[in-house]
């Protein structure tokens, strides 16, 4: 008769696609996981995975058991997870997410949530490596890093704008002539500028450079300051210019305290997701808080 946890190491080695990281989602020995899997193919009589050097590659039947018992399996797991948190009054939700993107749009959401939380803000590669090794729950990242045992889920879009103190004032463009002619104009006037940037490689600023003038910044800041709130005040002290997310400086502009110097033809954006191991895709603190900052 067939084990359950032979089915459950099966699927965790199904989704993270390497032995000793399903070994890690499921807090187990890499060769008690060997052991299930083998003892799962010699049941059924046929192999279910492809040994590849760097990872396992579910063969024709191993594709077919999968989506025999996925189902079944989430079910369950949906259903024990239900019945621990009963007993819990409190469940717990680690959560890593950039700092301003959490106070300026994320935390009314997370506040409804009926978890203790618990915060950790760093850059989105760190913090999917502390994902991956299973100190947080969740991500809310900037970019997708490549694992395979992370799952994004796309959550919206931030819009970056050009600003500087209210008081500078930007070059005059002379529409009559060509589109080269005028981006020329404002990438030279940009480059006499103070920068304020969130890294010393220009995050931010060489994502917009890139897509409006087609090449990398050629300068360095004159402050780096990793926190964008700081940014925004440094700018309107009339110390510099920067790239801001809409979310954090839409509501200065429209104050008066910082002025957009310059928009260009297509907007610069980035994608924020929401990441989480995908052997807890179907966990019920996931699924809320997909629910949730959907329908903020």
């Amino acid at each position: 008769m067939a084990n359950l946890e032979w089915y459950r190491s099966f699927l965790a080695v199904y989704r993270a696609g390497t032995v000793s990281a399903a070994a890690r989602t499921l807090f187990l020995t890499q060769p008690a996981v060997t052991q299930h899997l083998s003892a799962l193919e010699n049941l059924i009589g046929e192999s279910l995975f492809t040994r590849a050097p760097r990872h396992m590659v579910p063969t024709t039947r191993g594709k077919q058991l999968y989506s025999q018992v996925v189902q079944a399996l989430e079910t369950l797991e949906q259903v024990s997870q239900e019945i621990q948190s009963a007993r819990v009054e409190f469940p717990v939700l680690r959560c890593g997410a950039p700092r301003e993107y959490f106070s300026a749009v994320a935390l009314p959401q997370f506040m409804q949530l009926p978890y203790r939380l618990i915060m950790q803000f760093n850059d989105t590669r760190i913090l999917i490596e502390d994902l991956e090794r299973g100190q947080l729950d969740v991500v809310l990242a900037a970019q997708q890093i490549a694992s395979r045992e992370v799952e994004y889920h796309k959550l919206a879009e931030e819009h970056f704008r050009l600003v500087g103190p209210p008081d500078l004032v930007p070059p005059t463009i002379d529409t009559t002539v060509s589109e080269i002619e005028q981006l020329t104009v404002i990438e030279q006037w940009l480059t006499t500028q103070k920068w304020i940037s969130y890294g010393a490689e220009l995050p931010i600023i060489r994502r917009f450079w890139l897509q409006c003038f087609n090449k990398r910044p050629g300068f360095q800041a004159t402050f780096v300051v990793p926190d964008l709130h700081i940014i925004a005040q440094i700018i309107e002290s009339g110390a510099g210019i920067s790239i801001l997310p809409n979310y954090l400086c839409h509501e200065h502009i429209a104050a008066g305290k910082l002025q957009l110097l310059w928009e260009p033809a297509h907007k610069v954006t980035n994608e924020l997701w929401l990441a989480y191991r995908k052997v807890d895709r179907s966990d019920a603190k996931i699924k809320q808080l997909r629910q949730l900052l959907h329908n903020e």
